[in-house]
């Protein structure tokens, strides 16, 4: 059909109107550096469209996000290149304050964005400033609650609220202005599992069923990946792959670390589609894109259906129960309680003991205790006598440097512990206040900075490395005392999956060659059944289990009430277990263990 001059202009316009981000050959160098952190990149996003931004730390993610509400060049000042335009409007020439109604901006932390004490006034507080009719503002606080499930919320106070409320709150408070683009950058990085969920729901909503147009950096793709309409994968400051969920998570690919090492990967991959792409391998054949599952319904359903070949059955090896042995014990504690005031108490007669030679986690929802029981381990909140032993002695008789010199901390924030303004000088501090010879500082400097990856950096500020970076340089700060028990405080914040299973690499090798104990406080469940020998799991102040991850995943009362989440392929594992107890399958946690059950399974079906 021929269409008028004035009917293509208006769908022109149309098709304009619907474009909320258009990106073309922006390139962006930081004001004193050398290197682009993004390099000829190219993107359309339209009204409606949840996108997710997948990458290597360090891959320019972040400063991408700073892109579209013009803090990247007018904030965070560098060079410009390319066409960038955002809701309409020139990013080189619109300020960030212009940005303010048609991007809203949700960051990791939500303390760090909330400054009011009651909810109702955090929602107003935008429109407030934007001058905005009192009627109007009363309508768009009540309808943005309405919209994270807030509701009744109005007159609570903000200290009462759980991470994930909290969260939830600071959408609320950019949603009151109706932007035209929802930008969050790993929104449930400090949140428990409960938490997350609490927000992956809230965010499919606002995409569903009202149109709201997300783009969003996030690691923890498990619970995500059949939310998003579109995946955009980042590596070194480029856009490697844009399209589909499925097809994004059909192969997997290769990435570079901040280094320009090329790292073999399922990097980012939800379990259920790493598990299909496993089972295929196995299988010896291909996996059609439309048969990547993204769901743990979507793996049950093409796992139920798929015969393996007989030889490739006969070729795997079924897994065996991890029998690891526990060495002597090294912590003990007994009927700690503790309360930063007496008539709330956090802690409530904690009683376990922590073996040499072990990887254990420890988890719970927010505001259960768990920081506040790893600080006693250091000495930061002093704990009553008798009540920690390390190795017999009572840590409350210890000095803070004899602690420091067998227990070594590292903060959930890395920039609470740097004292220095140079990256070596920050790994050498502690073994020059102990007074080591120059000799051994260097060396032993050289090879931490080798291990977490930040050799390149020595000469570098500790606040000009990215978040996963400094994450890496506080480990190393603590790996260059070698301690007896090395306690981590969400130790994978703001690195992805090949970061972190390099670092927890790291942690196993120091376990085995000096028999280190690493007590890793963590969210990650998938992390814990990747790692942990042992779970401990806090609940209101009290321990609530204690003992093998397998057993955690298990018990779903347990899971419910503390916040936790099953790791996909448990759930799976189990759920093909029960369709069929005849075959004998065990629950698992991890993708390789189930191929294997399920190839033993078809193996012995043959005989």
């Amino acid at each position: 059909m021929n269409r008028t001059l004035p009917e293509v202009d208006s769908l022109q316009a149309e098709q304009d109107a619907r474009v909320v981000v258009a990106l073309s050959g922006v390139t962006y160098t930081y004001e004193g550096e050398s290197a682009p952190v993004l390099r000829d990149i190219a993107l359309t996003v339209t009204s409606g469209e949840f996108v997710l931004i997948l990458g290597p730390s360090g891959c320019g993610k972040s400063t991408f996000l700073y892109l579209l509400n013009g803090s990247v060049p007018h904030i965070l000042n560098g060079a410009l290149e390319g066409a960038a335009t955002i809701c309409g409007k020139s990013v080189a020439e619109t300020k960030v304050a212009e940005f303010a109604t048609d991007v809203g901006m949700v960051f990791q932390d939500p303390e760090a964005q909330i400054i009011n004490t009651r909810v109702r006034d955090e929602v107003c507080f935008g429109l407030e400033n934007l001058c905005r009719p009192v009627n109007e503002i009363v309508a768009r606080q009540t309808e943005a609650l309405r919209l994270v499930g807030l509701t009744e919320f109005g007159d609570r106070s903000i200290f009462e609220l759980s991470g994930g409320e909290k969260q939830r709150v600071s959408i609320a408070a950019v949603l009151a202005a109706r932007p035209r683009l929802l930008v969050l950058d790993e929104p449930t990085a400090n949140l428990d599992p409960a938490g997350m969920a609490e927000i992956f729901a809230v965010l499919e909503r606002l995409n569903r069923e009202h149109g709201t147009t997300i783009i969003m950096v996030e690691h923890r793709v498990d619970e995500l990946a059949d939310k998003v309409s579109r995946v955009v994968m980042m590596d070194r400051g480029a856009i490697v792959f844009d399209g589909a969920p499925r097809a994004a998570f059909s192969s997997r690919r290769v990435v570079h670390s901040e280094e320009a090492v090329v790292v073999p990967t399922a990097s980012w991959f939800p379990q259920v589609s790493e598990f299909a792409i496993d089972l295929a391998a196995a299988s010896r054949c291909d996996l059609p894109v439309d048969q990547v599952p993204l769901s743990v319904d979507e793996a049950f359903a093409l796992a139920s259906n798929w015969s393996m070949p007989a030889e490739a059955a006969a070729a795997q090896n079924k897994p065996q129960p991890d029998e690891r042995q526990q060495g002597t014990p090294l912590l003990s504690i007994k009927s700690l309680s503790f309360g930063y005031d007496r008539n709330t108490p956090i802690l409530r007669g904690v009683d376990l003991e922590i073996q040499s030679n072990a990887i254990v986690a420890l988890l719970g929802r927010n505001g259960s205790g768990k920081t506040t029981l790893a600080r006693m381990l250091v000495g930061i909140n002093s704990a009553p006598a008798g009540s920690i032993k390390l190795e017999g002695r009572d840590i409350s008789r210890l000095s803070a440097r004899e602690i420091a010199s067998e227990i070594g901390y590292v903060f959930q924030n890395p920039d609470h512990q740097f004292v220095t303004d140079r990256v070596d000088e920050e790994v050498a501090y502690s073994l020059k206040v102990r007074d080591f010879g120059q000799e051994e500082i260097a060396a032993r400097v050289d090879e931490v900075l080798e291990i977490v990856d930040l050799h390149r950096y020595r000469a570098r500020s500790p606040y000009n490395l990215s978040l996963g970076e400094r994450r890496r340089l506080s480990v190393a700060t603590m790996l260059v005392l070698q301690p007896r028990v090395l306690v981590l405080d969400e130790p994978t914040i703001g690195q992805d999956h090949e970061r972190a299973q390099l670092l927890m690499g790291l942690m196993d090798r120091l376990r085995k060659r000096y028999g280190t104990t690493i007590l890793m406080i963590t969210h990650d469940v998938r992390l814990v059944a990747e790692w942990a020998d042992r779970a401990l799991v806090l609940r209101s102040g009290r321990i609530a289990f204690d003992g093998r991850p397998i057993d955690l995943f298990a018990d779903d009362g347990l899971l419910s009430s503390t916040g936790l989440l099953a790791p996909p392929i448990h759930e799976l594992s189990r759920r093909l277990a029960a369709q069929d107890p005849a075959r004998g399958l065990r629950p698992v946690l991890s993708s390789g263990d189930l191929v294997s059950e399920l190839a033993a399974s078809r193996a012995m079906a043959m005989k």
